[in-house]
Formats: C-alpha cells, sequence, structure tokens
C-alpha cells in the first residue's frame, strides 16, 4: 500500500513537473518594473522616470520634493522643471502626449540618403543607451562620420515599464528632443529593435499569444509611433518589429527576440516564435552579398556566462538557423548585435560540416555608465569607454569585404576585424 502511494506521488509530481514546463513557455514573464526606487549612485536616466512615476501614482507631494533634491544630478533642469510643473497640476502642463509635449521632437526618417552610394559604404551600430547627459555627445561622434545608416539594436531608451504608456512615450521624447540626437536623424536614417528593456523589463519573455498579457500590443502600438522602420513584423494580425531592408546588395535582416518569446526554462523553447522563423527563412534565401543578421541578444555561446537570456537558452532554434544557412548554401552572412555593455568580436564554429565560420560583431555600450566585463574567447573586446560599431562594406573590390571597427565615444578606432567574402562560403 505504501509503495503503490509513493509511486502515485511520485507520478504526481512528474505531471506537475511538466505542467509548469508547459505553463512557463506559454505565458510572459512577470514585469520588474524598475522606477519604484529612487535613484543610487550615478544612475541619472532613473532621476525622471522615478519621479513621474510618483506622480502618475498620486504621491505628488513626494515628487516635488525628491526633484528639487536631485538639482546637483546633472540631468535636464528644464524637464525638471517640467515635472514640477505636471505635479502642480499646472495648466499648461504636459498631457502625456506628442502634442502637448514642451520642445521639438526629432524622429528618425529611414527615407533619408536614398540615393546615396551603395556599393561601398559605411554603418553604425549599438545598443545600450539609457538617457546619460554627458553622454550624450554619442550621437555627436556617430554623426561624425556620416552613416549610411545607424541601427540601434535594442535597450535603445530604457522604459522599464511595459504597463505605463505615459512612461514609455516619455522615454522616447527626451532622447527626441536632445540637440545631440536631432542633429544625428536629421541627417541618417536610423532602424530599431527593441531589447528587453524597451519591451519589458530586465531579461524579460512576451510568450507566444499575440494579446496576451494585454500590454503587449500597446508596447507595441507606442514602438511604431516613434521608430520608422519599413514595417513591423507581421502587421496587426502579427504584431513584431522584425523586418529587413537593403543599401544595395548588402541585404540587413533585424530580428525581433522578445514578443514571442517563451522561457528559457520550458523544453525546447522559441525565441522567434513560429511565425518569425518562417519570415526568417525565407528572407535569408534571398540573393545578396552580404547578408546581415541583427539581433537583440549575442548568438556566440557563453557570452554572458550563467544566463539564458542570450541565444543560449534557445540552442535549438539557434541550430536550426545555422543548419538552415548551410543547407541551403547562403553565403556572406555575418551578424551584428547588443545587449552587453561592452563591444567585441566573435567567431562561432556551428560543427555543421562544410559551414563556413559566423562572426559576431556586439556593441551595447553607446551611452551606459554601467559596463559589463570582457570575454576572454573574444577575437577581441573593449569597455573602457562608450563606443559604437562601425561597419565598412566595400562592394568594389575583386573580394568584396567587410570591416568592424570598435569606436569610442570619442571617436577613436580601437579594434577591426576585416572579412572577405570568399571567406564565407560553404563548401
Amino acid at each position: 500500500m505504501n509503495r503503490y502511494f509513493n509511486f502515485k506521488i511520485f507520478l504526481l509530481l512528474i505531471i506537475s513537473s511538466v505542467a509548469n514546463s508547459a505553463e512557463y513557455s506559454s505565458q510572459a514573464s512577470n514585469p520588474n518594473v524598475n522606477n519604484e526606487k529612487p535613484e543610487k549612485g550615478s544612475q541619472a536616466k532613473r532621476i525622471h522616470p522615478h519621479a513621474l512615476k510618483l506622480i502618475l501614482n498620486g504621491k505628488k507631494e513626494e515628487a516635488i520634493s525628491y526633484l528639487k533634491s536631485t538639482t546637483d544630478k546633472k540631468v535636464n533642469p528644464e524637464q525638471t522643471q517640467m515635472l514640477i510643473d505636471l505635479a502642480l497640476d499646472k495648466p499648461n502642463a504636459w498631457k502625456f502626449d506628442a502634442k502637448t509635449w514642451p520642445w521639438k521632437r526629432t524622429l528618425a526618417d529611414t527615407s533619408l540618403k536614398k540615393d546615396a552610394p551603395s556599393n561601398k559604404f559605411t554603418i553604425a551600430f549599438g545598443g545600450g543607451a539609457g538617457y546619460v547627459p554627458p553622454h550624450e555627445r554619442m550621437w555627436d561622434t556617430i554623426r561624425a562620420i556620416d552613416p549610411r545608416a545607424l541601427l540601434l539594436l535594442g535597450d535603445n531608451v530604457y522604459i522599464d515599464d511595459p504597463e505605463t504608456p505615459e512612461m514609455q512615450r516619455f522615454h522616447y521624447y527626451r532622447r527626441q528632443s536632445q540637440p545631440e540626437w536631432a542633429k544625428l536623424a536629421r541627417k541618417v536614417p536610423i532602424y530599431a529593435i527593441w531589447d528587453d528593456h524597451d519591451f519589458t523589463t530586465n531579461d524579460g519573455w512576451g510568450g507566444p499569444a499575440i494579446d496576451e498579457p494585454s500590454w503587449k500590443r500597446n508596447v507595441w502600438e507606442i514602438f511604431k509611433e516613434n521608430w520608422d522602420n519599413p514595417y513591423y513584423g507581421g502587421g496587426e494580425e502579427q504584431p513584431g518589429c522584425w523586418f529587413d531592408f537593403w543599401i544595395g546588395k548588402v541585404h540587413f535582416v533585424l530580428l525581433d527576440g522578445r514578443y514571442y518569446r517563451e522561457s528559457p526554462k520550458g523544453k525546447n523553447p522559441s525565441m522567434l516564435g513560429s511565425v518569425q522563423m518562417k519570415w526568417l527563412k525565407k528572407t535569408l534565401k534571398k540573393p545578396a552579398t552580404f547578408t546581415v543578421l541583427c539581433s537583440n541578444v549575442p548568438i556566440t555561446p557563453k557570452v554572458k556566462p550563467g544566463s539564458k537570456d542570450t541565444w543560449d537558452g534557445y540552442d535549438s532554434e539557434r541550430q536550426q538557423i545555422f543548419k538552415f544557412i548551410a543547407k541551403e548554401k547562403i553565403s556572406g552572412v555575418v551578424i551584428l548585435s547588443a545587449d552587453r555593455h561592452r563591444s567585441d568580436a566573435y567567431k562561432i564554429d556551428s560543427g555543421i560540416d562544410g559551414m563556413y565560420p559566423l562572426y559576431e560583431c556586439q556593441s551595447s555600450r553607446l551611452t551606459n555608465q554601467h559596463v559589463h566585463g570582457l570575454i576572454k574567447h573574444a577575437l577581441f573586446g573593449y569597455n573602457k569607454k562608450q563606443s559604437f560599431g562601425r561597419v565598412d562594406f566595400d562592394l568594389t573590390a575583386q573580394d568584396p569585404t567587410f570591416r568592424y571597427t570598435i569606436i569610442s565615444i570619442d571617436g577613436e578606432p580601437v579594434h577591426s576585424l576585416e572579412l572577405k567574402l570568399s571567406e564565407l562560403q560553404i563548401r
């Protein structure tokens, strides 16, 4: 009797474990909002969001007192006054929309430079761009190289509040109102995908459902208001921020690694979802000299040790992509990614017979103060200053080239990697 009872308990535990695993995969993570506490140390980007959250929660006197106590933190004093006016219920205060925002906003415009040269050109890319006033000069540094395009690969403004539309719009509007950003956005086409801090909260995932949780579609709608991408996933029927575009014969393929991401605790979880994966395979097959696969998180194994937030948590799907590239004999694939607060380069051996090494160039410390350590198995890495990735394409060469260079916030070239198209061929 005891033996039967113990066996029954054992079966129930197994069933419960399987059910929990399925449940983890079929729902979004719980948002871990990051504006509920006052700023500590040098995290100036969190001062105004915390004050705004106090105001939205009806704690207006506390918000005014907090804002007045942070005047020595080097945040934008005009925006501080705007929030004080908001807390004082002044009639001409911001009404949480674009129309009443007190300053001119400059939005991304991907129609710029349509007639610029496309056989020899430069792009810039990066992520990790929280609003840190002393580092807004990064946009001037990027503008100085006059790139054909800028790709923002996630953590572009750091919102960390998917259920509060007012907070999302505030983060976009304050970046769009900065003079350094305005000068860049009026000159250079800017494309953007999101990562966790734009879409949800740290290391979060949206789950496979289109409209669950209910905040997902709202976050997507606000994202669309503020970025000028060619299209957004599958549109209203299949929201997302994946898309592709071309500069000459170079094909840029940008992924959405959050909207349909499943929990890494599940069995064979998906980062992209079935619809996006089908689109990706179809899109990768389009003939190009170079195909630039852009991911919000690193694809190379073990670049965020101990974490499953990168593609390490989705290895089955990662291998599926590698095998597809090999099977379809797609040459010239290179990878750009963000997320880790440094710039580095990696060489990936997929272990697939006949497959060329895949090279990944990662950069995600555009303006952030917080830094991540270097990784020993990187080809090279840099984290001393804020930085971005510069990529030069030369399709006029007999053997077309892709050249990645890390550029510091002061315009200093640090490390470079050059690849020839002949090195990126299926054997």
